[in-house]
């Protein structure tokens, strides 16, 4: 008769029961139990928004402004609150940064506290506003150091046109997160979706501050914009 089956039943059944126990056992589980790391870690994803941003704004000087440039405002930034932060290139903006802390020790005081479903939901959601943005400044960023040399001409686009080709961008992210979400069954996941979904309609949101195409619209004066 094989070994095997002369294992009694109860320690098949105990060591099914902690495998089991450590398939389940994740990251985020981990990083409950050390709340300040959990808070760190949030602050960082959002003040690398801040980062990536202003090394995109002194790319965007340095080469890229000669193909690109937006109307009737010309910056990168869509939100109105931050865009003389980055124009001026501050490494530090006094508002991102309060916020940013603000939120990471929100994350590090609550998370731990909240059931699994909330937790895996909430976390997903607030990691998502930063990281789908930062997926989009890095490709950016790549961009603009690609468009160093192959790229002629020059680019005049409106800022409510950029608003609607950004918010597109994330609605289309966020339909394939949905899948994902389906898919695995990730709460986690599930919650930087609802994230995506945000980030797009505040790119529309934003449009309503900015002034409407005109029908018979052409570039602004070169003169205008430096």
């Amino acid at each position: 008769m094989p070994s095997a089956l002369l294992i009694p039943q109860n320690v098949v059944r105990h060591a099914k029961k902690h495998c089991i126990l450590l398939k389940e056992n994740t990251m985020i589980d981990w990083l409950t139990n050390y709340p300040v790391i959990l808070g760190l870690i949030t602050f960082l994803l959002m003040y690398s928004d801040w980062l990536l941003t202003i090394a995109q704004e002194k790319e965007r000087i340095k080469h890229y402004s000669e193909h690109y440039q937006s109307y009737p405002i010309n910056t990168i930034e869509g939100n109105p609150i931050l865009q003389k932060g980055v124009s001026k290139r501050q490494i530090i903006n006094p508002r991102h940064f309060i916020v940013a802390v603000i939120v990471g020790l929100l994350i590090a005081y609550d998370i731990p506290k909240e059931s699994l479903t909330r937790r895996d939901l909430f976390l997903g959601f607030v990691w998502g506003l930063t990281l789908i943005v930062n997926t989009q400044h890095l490709s950016n960023l790549i961009g603009y150091k690609a468009g160093q040399k192959g790229i002629h001409g020059k680019l005049w686009i409106h800022q409510q046109t950029g608003f609607i080709t950004q918010s597109g961008r994330y609605f289309s992210t966020s339909l394939f997160l949905l899948i994902l979400s389906v898919l695995t069954g990730s709460l986690f996941l599930y919650g930087v979706t609802i994230a995506g979904f945000i980030s797009a309609i505040r790119q529309l949101i934003w449009i309503i501050k900015v002034p409407k195409i005109d029908k018979n619209d052409l570039p602004p004066a070169t003169n205008d914009y430096k």
